[in-house]
């Protein structure tokens, strides 16, 4: 199964290193992909050139092994038409300044049967609500394979 981090999970693990405790126990388990969309939101929120090398290095074997996930146009038109139906119902994410690039991260997650693990379960939640959408948020994603591993011990 395919596994994309949003954008959230990514600043958290550039800042905390919050994915080095759970990065083996996604190793065989998960096809490990980036979303180009997170990729680019990634970059343009670089300050310095040494962040931007960060970002740079971070990519780097998503871009290689052809595992950069990129917006097709059936993605364009599954996230607007996911964002046109919750604006119908007056249910648009909270952020809804990023809105459109959320629903573009979900369309590649939809296309690619893909899980998408988010430190913003709100916004996602509410784009699951009108896409066939995989979600978790990251808090349950870590402790899900934490348990997994404990459990596997105790066989």
């Amino acid at each position: 199964m395919t596994l994309l981090f949003d954008t959230s999970v990514w600043i958290e693990h550039l800042r905390k290193a919050v994915l080095d405790e759970v990065i083996g126990d996604i190793r065989g388990r998960f096809l490990l992909a980036m979303d180009a969309v997170a990729a680019a939101e990634l970059r343009a929120g670089c300050r310095s050139k040494r962040e931007r090398t960060i970002v740079a290095r971070l990519l780097r074997p998503y871009e290689r092994s052809g595992r950069l996930l990129c917006p097709v146009r059936g993605d364009f038109e599954r996230a607007s038409f996911a964002l046109s139906r919750l604006r119908e119902r007056g249910r648009l994410p909270s952020g809804s300044r990023s809105a459109l690039l959320d629903a573009l991260i979900a369309a590649i997650a939809v296309r690619d049967g893909a899980l998408l693990v988010t430190a913003n379960l709100t916004d996602f939640s509410t784009l699951a609500e009108v896409m066939p959408l995989r979600i978790e948020g990251f808090a349950s994603f870590t402790r899900r394979l934490l348990d997994q591993r404990v459990a596997g011990r105790h066989k």
